[in-house]
């Protein structure tokens, strides 16, 4: 038998640094790094309280970056690990900046006079406080409960952005001011139609003593169908805007993508928490699905309370939807078709084009061009005469079209221009309108305005601003952590570095931190 010499264990030299574990453990397999990260700040700081946070819930950084707490990156004690890129500008109007999506970082954090340590590693944050009076080693800290509270009290008070659901929740102040912008005396409707809608809705969320005295569940469904690009996406966000220019105004909660039956769990679990709310499920048949379905009946009219809850849904084939959601009540109380326009609608819209230009010196377009154009397209919806519309504005800025050809009828509206190629035009589109089998083309369809709302998502570099974005209710899976570290994050920049001082002009979060309120809630990841 050979000697063999017995080699003991040596302790690594210097203080200890997380980052020596980080690299470790990720060089290798592992089932939790949260566990492990949580473990060795424990045992190398054995008389503080060390707590895990995760950064899409409570984004200590950005809180920081709005001024209502310093956070100061210390290289001195640990090291760091970050990607660096460049965030292009929408479209190329402007210049485009640096940002930087942290992986690894250890900062100095002081809030209301408290001093902390503050951990960060990818999408996880760990605070470490020293243990006051009784507490226990293993937590919780009173103090960072308070930072917790506060931070999340804070994300709620901004009241100006519609949460929007594709996969998580996120808050997009972006669609915010999009819909803001989008009123009643733009949505071509008919009267009493429109007239109904408004009073139903108001009535709705000033009603609850009177559902309460009758004893019924304080809840409203409405269902707008028809074909497509006819109005049902603008009424939508008139809607919206009416309820969040409001005094008190109302949360909106937009759908995206729901295909599973955890994302309509997840759904109504966030809409209970902020009712009372608008709900707004638009294309509804790409939501509720036979796979889906039977959930989707039971989350809306099962045992759970969905008091408060004002849903509004849209669908361009009605036919296709399983009775029991378009057919029963208690579901869609109401039901409101939006057809095609007559002559006079189109007529009203076209007038609201001519008073879009007449600021515009170079168009004349008076008023009895707008019979003369609706009456020229009948069967066409409101999206194929903005098309129309579209196209003839850009083919008179080409001058593409020919001023020598003239019509043969009509000689008193072919002197304008304007009237000349719009009739091209229609004649064109007339033919997608009309079909093989006469009905509506999936062009419509793309133009229903349904992916306007939907394209209005947060940027990746909207993403990246605190003030945009708030992810509740949902962990990610290890890809989608992944992803989300690449993305750039403009929050762990320092505030007073001023390599890049144009990132922190961005940041549009309220200049106010929030007043303590009972009435908060804090909305911590959910297991369902």
């Amino acid at each position: 038998m050979e000697p063999f010499t017995l080699v003991e264990e040596t302790q690594r030299p210097g203080p200890f640094q997380l980052f020596d574990d980080v690299v470790d453990l990720a060089s290798g397999k592992t089932a939790d790094h949260d566990l492990c990260y949580l473990k060795a700040l424990r045992d190398a700081n054995p008389d503080t309280i060390v707590t895990a946070i995760p950064t899409y819930n409570i984004p200590l950084r950005a809180f920081a970056a709005a001024g209502f707490a310093t956070c100061t990156r210390d290289t001195t004690t640990d090291s760091y690990a970050s990607f660096r890129g460049f965030n292009g500008p929408r479209l190329r109007q402007n210049k485009g900046s640096l940002a930087e999506s942290v992986h690894f970082a250890k900062y100095r954090y002081v809030w209301n006079q408290t001093n902390f340590i503050l951990f960060t590693v990818l999408n996880v944050q760990y605070v470490l406080i020293e243990r006051r009076d009784d507490e226990d080693v293993l937590g919780p800290s009173k103090v960072v409960d308070q930072l917790i509270q506060t931070v999340g009290d804070w994300l709620l008070s901004d009241q100006e952005v519609v949460w929007v659901y594709d996969r998580y929740w996120q808050r997009n102040k972006q669609l915010y001011h999009e819909v803001m912008k989008a009123t009643w005396d733009k949505v071509i409707l008919d009267e009493r139609q429109k007239k109904d809608l408004t009073n139903v809705t108001k009535k709705f969320f000033e009603s609850k003593q009177v559902y309460e005295d009758l004893g019924v569940p304080w809840k409203r469904g409405l269902l707008f169908h028809g074909p497509p690009g006819n109005g049902k996406t603008i009424s939508i966000k008139a809607l919206m805007h009416t309820l969040l220019d409001r005094k008190d105004p109302i949360p909106a909660l937009y759908v995206r993508n729901a295909p599973m039956t955890y994302d309509i769990r997840s759904v109504f679990v966030q809409a209970r928490a902020l009712a009372p709310c608008m709900l707004i499920l638009e294309d509804v048949e790409t939501i509720v699905t036979p796979q889906t379905r039977s959930y989707f009946f039971n989350e809306m009219d099962g045992l759970e309370n969905n008091d408060g809850l004002f849903i509004v849904a849209s669908t361009n084939f009605l036919d296709r939807l399983d009775p029991g959601l378009s057919k029963r009540p208690s579901r869609f109380d109401r039901k409101y078709l939006f057809p095609l326009p007559n002559e006079h609608e189109r007529t009203l819209y076209c007038e609201f084009w001519r008073h879009k230009l007449e600021k515009n010196k170079d168009i004349d377009f008076p008023k009895k061009l707008s019979p003369a154009m609706a009456h020229v397209t009948p069967g066409f919806s409101f999206a194929f005469l903005q098309e129309c519309f579209v196209a003839t504005l850009l083919i008179m800025a080409r001058q593409e079209e020919d001023l020598n050809e003239t019509l043969k009828e009509d000689h008193d509206l072919n002197e304008y221009e304007l009237w000349r190629v719009f009739k091209a035009q229609a004649d064109i589109l007339r033919k997608e309108v009309e079909g093989q089998d006469g009905n509506i083309t999936s062009r419509s369809h793309q133009s229903s305005g349904t992916s306007e709302l939907l394209d209005l998502q947060a940027s990746q570099d909207s993403q990246a601003r605190p003030g945009s974005t708030y992810r509740v209710l949902r962990q990610p899976s290890a890809t989608e952590l992944q992803m989300q570290a690449d993305l750039p994050d403009l929050a762990a920049m320092q505030i007073k570095e001023r390599e890049l001082p144009e990132l922190y002009r961005k940041l549009t979060i309220s200049p106010n931190p929030p007043q303590r309120s009972a009435s908060h809630t804090i909305l911590f990841l959910s297991d369902h």
